[in-house]
């Protein structure tokens, strides 16, 4: 480590994939400016490369592969697993003291667990920096219970990333600062997109992200007079072994219903900001109350009209009709006539585009981490 002035934050995720608080992650710490920041990773994982382009210093402390395994329910069964715990949190302890680390953020569900027992053993604060809505569905009653235990006994401060998320939280432990996800916002809106009318959905293909409710809806705005030839972008992939399913029966879906022809599967992209800017519409499907909605902004400060779920963190971000539209969540009619009444005018599109970019601004990236850091800063020991 080199001589340093600043804090030293220590940032740490069980996992190295692309999703949506590694992406955070990397760029929090590419943006610090009140303190030093390393990254401490899991796993390897092509986070490590994203973290190395951006100049932030980054290492690996392996955790057992019992708990870096990964599932849909991330908080991992950690105490049922709990030798292995055990052995990693230790080693982890070790290592922070070792680095100095003035601060310790955890920043997913297993991380918030490991995470938090290494920073208590190794006598540095932790702040945890929830993500996710815990006890959301599909979690199990265990994991939710260890998850809330660690969440409200470990860490010297919680920030959530919306209102939403800090509900889930419960009464007991520090009260969490509420501070949306950071979004570059670029000086102009991207140019508009060449070719038919293309609608774009972001996010992993897993059922309660609602791509097969964008489906059905881009199927029923079809049939109620959309234009033939208009698209539909499904960038996104399955991420763990449950999702390969889902994602099988929306190639099915598309197919019984007969888009094959107009609905792409664009897979996991690097450059989402590039697949966003190709599309004309931005759609948010979904199912369960979403923790803050990372696309719904991303889109929002490329000048791309966004309809999004009327739930959690995009029903926050979002005024219905001012910078954006909100339909009633798995309303596949809702959704149907939203998108054909944006497809059919361009004027009211450019309108919410424009007061889209403006919303956007509350959340640019400086702005944002500077809040952060202040969470950070007053935490440090």
């Amino acid at each position: 480590m080199t001589t340093r002035n600043l804090p030293l934050v220590a940032m740490l995720t069980h996992s190295a994939a692309l999703s949506g608080a590694e992406l955070l992650v990397a760029r929090v710490a590419a943006a610090r400016v009140e303190t030093e920041v390393i990254v401490v990773l899991g796993e390897h994982g092509p986070l490590e490369s994203l973290l190395s382009g951006l100049g932030v210093e980054h290492e690996v402390v392996a955790l057992d592969p019992s708990v870096t395994e990964h599932a849909a329910d991330a908080a991992g069964g950690l105490l049922a697993k709990g030798v292995s715990t055990l052995r990693s949190t230790r080693a982890l302890a070790r290592r922070l003291r070792d680095l100095g680390a003035d601060v310790v953020v955890t920043h997913s569900a297993k991380a918030h667990v490991y995470g938090g027992l290494a920073g208590r053993l190794a006598r540095i604060p932790v702040v945890a920096y929830v993500h996710d809505v815990v006890g959301a569905a599909g979690a199990s009653r265990a994991n939710t219970l260890v998850l809330r235990a660690a969440l409200t006994t470990l860490p010297a401060a919680r920030i959530a990333n919306s209102r939403t998320t800090a509900r889930s939280l419960g009464r007991s432990g520090p009260a969490p600062a509420v501070i949306g996800c950071p979004v570059d916002l670029p000086d102009q809106a991207a140019p508009s997109a060449p070719g038919p009318f293309t609608i774009g959905m972001v996010g992993r293909l897993t059922r309660w992200k609602g791509q097969d409710i964008a489906v059905r809806a881009f199927a029923a705005a079809r049939a109620l007079g959309l234009d033939p030839d208009a698209r539909l972008r499904l960038i996104g992939a399955a991420h763990f072994g449950t999702d390969d399913h889902h994602a099988a029966e929306l190639h099915t879906l598309v197919t019984e219903l007969d888009l094959t022809a107009v609905v792409e599967f664009r897979g996991h992209r690097q450059d989402v900001d590039a697949e966003i800017s190709a599309c004309d519409l931005l759609v948010h499907a979904s199912r369960r109350p979403e923790p803050f909605g990372q696309v719904v902004t991303e889109a929002m400060a490329l000048g791309r009209p966004v309809i999004a779920a009327d739930a959690g963190g995009p029903a926050e971000v979002l005024t219905h009709g001012e910078d954006g539209l909100l339909v009633r969540p798995g309303d596949v009619d809702a959704l149907a006539h939203a998108i054909l009444r944006l497809a059919g005018d361009e004027q009211e599109r450019n309108r919410l585009a424009r007061n889209g970019r403006h919303s956007a601004a509350r959340y640019a990236t400086p702005h944002i981490v500077a809040q952060i850091e202040r969470v950070l800063v007053s935490a440090a020991r």
